[in-house]
């Protein structure tokens, strides 16, 4: 090969790549352009809401004086006609009051989901770049589908992947289905008579297309995370509690690839009374791996921690489905 075709081989490739980097740098501007536009109108909207509770505030410090005068009169009363007339008065005054404090609650509600929702806005443009750039270092999709169903490479070390929601739901923030530990469907009633598989020996129900219920429902591929992979994820992953979409839960962020997923709080069957509790801030999951004969191991958080924990069989709780490719 001639000198002059190896100089144009060179500038060749030597174009290629700074056309792949210009490609990649300029699609993580779009992907921030898009992730961070509407921010802007959500601080408008968040402004909105606070002078707006800042008027209600207001307008429930200027009742405490009617209040006030109403009881001076209510003990100049000397009849229980005059009282009478004044308790009326009173009982009015606080189905205002009463009416302004709803408002303020509902107000204080709406504050909160906005606020996350900026602070999802400014979380998603940092990771969209960071997870650009990760994309771009590396061989493999650090994102694809097996059966339908999303899943993200978090980076770690087994090469487990994650999916992006629950089983029974296509919404990062859905709860999905809750079942019984060894069950693939749910079901009213989670009681130790209820539970198919209380007293059965059983050390793991990985993979089984009877008792997984992520492989039952997702298909072959997709299992209940073992309980080494759940200390995987929390040892090589960022733990935050965070709101999504007015849903509470825990979002884990790979340190090495910046895909996350987001664990909605799902609640659960409380022991005594068989009821579905604790909904807003408790993360209740369970692995594939069993523990005696009554017993199985499952991740529990709240928004203080996340530790791996043990329960019985006949709890009804949640399943974020793994795939090993």
């Amino acid at each position: 090969m001639n000198q002059e075709k190896k100089h144009r081989i060179f500038i060749s490739y030597k174009r290629v790549d700074k056309d792949r980097v210009f490609a990649i740098k300029y699609l993580s501007i779009i992907m921030l352009l898009i992730i961070t536009l509407p921010c802007r109108a959500q601080s408008t909207c968040l402004d909105s809401l606070q002078r707006t509770h800042a008027d209600l505030n207001l307008q429930a410090e200027l009742l405490q004086p009617k209040y006030d005068s109403i009881y001076q009169l209510f003990a100049q009363c000397t009849t229980d006609e005059q009282r009478l007339v004044h308790i009326a008065a009173i009982e009015k005054l606080d189905k205002k009051v009463q009416h302004i404090s709803n408002k303020i609650r509902k107000l204080e509600d709406e504050i909160e989901v906005e606020k996350a929702r900026i602070e999802q806005v400014k979380r998603d443009a940092y990771l969209a770049e960071k997870q650009a750039a990760a994309q771009a270092k590396s061989l493999v999709p650090l994102k694809g589908a097996l059966n339908g169903h999303d899943w993200v490479d978090l980076g770690l070390p087994s090469g487990t992947k994650w999916a992006t929601c629950n089983v029974g739901t296509t919404q990062i923030h859905g709860v999905g289905t809750r079942v019984a530990w060894g069950e693939t469907a749910s079901k009213q009633l989670y009681s130790p008579e209820t539970c198919q598989y209380n007293d059965t020996l059983m050390p793991s129900i990985y993979g089984s297309s009877k008792h997984d219920l992520a492989t039952a429902k997702w298909g072959e591929g997709w299992y209940t995370p073992t309980l080494q992979q759940w200390k995987e994820l929390i040892e090589y992953c960022d733990w935050d509690y965070v709101m999504i979409n007015g849903i509470h839960g825990v979002l884990f962020t790979s340190r090495k690839t910046y895909n996350t997923i987001f664990l909605p709080s799902t609640g659960y069957t409380d022991d005594q009374t068989y009821k579905l509790i604790h909904t807003t801030y408790n993360q209740a999951y369970w692995t594939s791996t069993g523990l005696r004969n009554d017993g199985a191991h499952t991740y529990i958080a709240n928004y203080e921690q996340g530790y791996m924990s043990t329960s019985y069989r006949y709890v009804g709780r949640c399943v974020r489905a793994v795939c090993t490719l």
